[in-house]
């Protein structure tokens, strides 16, 4: 799901009557801009996908194998929140890859934040050791996001040649910094920073 659709900015701008095929399209493309900028404040994207990811280990590996307190029983995964881990694999080059039963009474747990805890164990201590399939994401883009997308967007259509002010006769009007392109304000940037990536 998109962070808002053509129709829903169609909405927010009060146009009356149905977009055109070429304002549609406009309107796709203001969107999908406006989501890029958040996704880059935010560190992640907010849409719900699945993700195979391939990460390092949290710790490093001591100088001598198996040496206590150099492993950690906590991985955490670039994206949040998780609604559903498919399967871990530990990835070893002189043997089978190995493959963990989620649970507590097996290898591993997941939580909703992110975080992979190891049970009775930890996690390997090299690089590129674990491999995570994995949901996260919104699968219902929040409110206060979408509300942001959209005035970025409105912003653009109205302003598409990013005028400072313009004057028609005796009547003139200026535009907010905001209003110039797909600019966060600091509310904006502090509403986001509740979906920041945390790694």
């Amino acid at each position: 799901m998109a962070y808002a659709t053509a129709d829903e900015l169609r909405l927010f701008l009060r146009h009356l009557g149905a977009f055109t095929d070429d304002e549609t399209a406009t309107a796709e493309l203001l969107i999908d801009l406006a989501a890029g900028e958040i996704d880059d404040v935010t560190g992640q994207p907010l849409e719900q996908s699945t993700n195979t990811e391939t990460l390092d280990s949290p710790t490093r590996q001591a100088p001598w194998p198996q040496a206590p307190g150099t492993g950690s029983h906590t991985l955490i995964l670039p994206r949040w929140p998780v609604t559903d881990v498919t399967s871990v694999t530990l990835l070893n080059d002189d043997e089978d890859d190995e493959v963990l039963e989620v649970g507590k009474d097996h290898d591993f747990t997941w939580s909703a934040a992110g975080t992979l805890t190891r049970v009775n164990g930890w996690w390997p201590t090299h690089d590129q050791s674990v491999q995570v399939v994995y949901t996260a994401g919104y699968a219902t883009i929040p409110a206060g996001v979408k509300r942001i997308v959209l005035r970025m967007a409105a912003a653009a259509w109205g302003n598409p040649t990013l005028l400072a002010s313009e004057s028609l006769g005796d009547h003139s009007r200026s535009f907010s910094a905001e209003a110039l392109g797909m600019v966060l304000s600091e509310k904006d940037k502090k509403t986001l920073g509740l979906y920041r990536a945390r790694t």
